[in-house]
């Protein structure tokens, strides 16, 4: 077999053996990132200098690097995904510990760190990759091995919850606490570690409650809005008010030129102002989507390391758009999450970008037929 026929017949099995829901899910979910930032205001970005096209560049550079992240990952064997999953984990996980050290302070959190003018925020990278690791080790084909999976993948997580939580980032904190518990549950719990787990969670975030004077803030503010200033959650309200059935039209929006974070943190509130209850429909229906398909997936699968994987992946992906919903829509209190693909960062969209390939991968038709 030549090169060229090859490089065909890899490309002909994987346009057969992919889940095309799940590809033109997230297609859209890019292009429409696109189209958005496209139209945010440029003086609502500290990246922007008064330059229209500025953002969307950035932005467009972000989103075409995570496309082809996307594919390239759906292309690669699961053994090898195995390695590279923790690889990748070990590296940024390195890469978050340092942010204690050496991150950029931002609005009071280390989150960030700077590799000349290029910033990362390795917790982004460290969620997806972090889904494998825990169904490497919580697979049924390493249960019973001298130390207990579900010790050493706790002993992972509060490695990981650690560092979020001295940063202090809480908001991811939430997000790898249900990536943990998901794997947990899907990896066939006995009702003393699940019992454990939950007194665990609720009394860390009692603890981080009492003794984390912004998560205080954010919640009291939620609880009592009439006592603290809650002026960005109302004008995201009223955005979405405005927007109706149809919306104000593409880049006629009002709130991106009164919230400064409207390009990360309020993004769902400028979709819905520009483009109405039509457009917050498709983005909930393609999430409903991703996450039927999947889960479809793993209910005709017999791997218990891909079910753990898929389970996760979506898990994460999809519980990470209702949060920034929910946020929006003043559900729940301000958490600075980002709706997938479509708010605006590097670091959210190439961790996303690894998921979403990872959860192609493994919906492969192929891992059904094994």
């Amino acid at each position: 077999m030549n090169k060229r026929t090859y490089e065909q017949s890899i490309i002909t099995n994987w346009i057969s053996e992919i889940n095309k829901p799940i590809f033109f899910c997230i297609t859209v979910l890019i292009t429409f990132g696109l189209l958005i930032s496209l139209t945010i205001n440029p003086g609502t970005s500290r990246y922007l200098n008064n330059n229209l096209f500025a953002f969307f560049n950035i932005q467009a550079l972000y989103l075409a690097i995570g496309f082809l992240v996307f594919i390239s990952i759906s292309l690669i064997e699961t053994k090898y995904i195995k390695l590279f999953s923790v690889i990748l984990f070990t590296i940024c996980f390195a890469l978050l510990a340092l942010t204690l050290l050496f991150g950029d302070e931002i609005k009071g959190s280390r989150r960030w760190i700077s590799f000349g003018s290029f910033s990362l925020m390795p917790i982004e990278l460290v969620k997806p990759v972090f889904c494998v690791v825990l169904a490497l080790i919580l697979n049924n084909q390493y249960q019973g091995t001298k130390i207990s999976s579900h010790s050493l993948s706790a002993l992972i997580y509060i490695s990981v919850a650690s560092i979020l939580v001295l940063q202090p980032d809480i908001s991811q904190f939430f997000l790898l606490s249900a990536i943990y518990f998901g794997s947990v549950l899907m990896s066939g719990f006995s009702i003393i570690i699940l019992t454990v787990i939950v007194v665990f969670g609720i009394l860390s975030f009692v603890m981080i409650y009492l003794l984390n004077f912004n998560v205080q803030n954010r919640i009291n503010s939620f609880l009592f809005p009439n006592e603290y200033d809650v002026s960005q959650t109302e004008i995201s309200l009223q955005a979405i008010k405005q927007g109706g059935i149809i919306g104000v039209g593409p880049g006629n929006g009002l709130l991106k030129n009164k919230i400064p974070e409207a390009n990360s943190d309020y993004i769902f509130s400028v979709v819905a102002e520009e483009y109405g209850l039509i457009g917050c429909t498709l983005i909930l229906l393609i999430f409903f989507i991703i996450s039927y398909q999947g889960f479809k997936k793993i209910y005709g699968n017999n791997d218990h390391f891909i079910q753990i994987c898929l389970f996760t992946l979506i898990l994460y992906v999809c519980l990470q758009a209702l949060i920034h919903i929910g946020v929006n829509i003043r559900l729940i209190p301000t958490t600075g999450i980002t709706l997938p693909f479509i708010s605006y960062g590097g670091s959210s969209v190439l961790g996303m970008s690894i998921a979403a390939g990872l959860i192609l991968l493994f919906s492969k038709n192929r891992h059904i037929r094994e």
